[in-house]
């Protein structure tokens, strides 16, 4: 069980940022702190809530409550309503092949 009462206020600031998706360096930069002390922060965090990696302590912190989701989240498969059939839709298509030297051939017909 995660100890994610014991996390301090900084700590959770990093995990913030951490879950935003910025470096260490970022952080650091952000925080007007050193590197060196953000990894610190990092590891206590690992410890802290018996996570592997950066993803691991963003999902526990979500999973225990110390992050919330502003949004709510979305069903893994949503029904398909009966007047959309597959050929309809656009998203499933190929895209078409794009001829490329007709791309790069000047518009007036002569050499480059």
């Amino acid at each position: 069980m995660p100890r994610a009462t014991e996390l301090t206020a900084i700590e959770r600031d990093v995990l913030c940022d951490v879950a935003r998706g910025l470096s260490n360096i970022q952080i650091a930069g952000k925080q007007f702190r050193s590197p060196e002390t953000i990894r610190t922060h990092m590891k206590n965090i690992f410890a802290k809530l018996n996570a592997r990696n950066r993803a691991h302590a963003v999902a526990v912190a979500y999973d225990t409550g110390i992050f919330h989701c502003r949004l709510p989240h979305l069903p893994l498969t949503q029904p398909i309503s009966a007047g959309i059939s597959p050929s309809s839709c656009r998203h499933g298509t190929a895209p078409t092949a794009v001829n490329r030297s007709a791309a790069r051939r000047p518009a007036h017909g002569g050499r480059q």
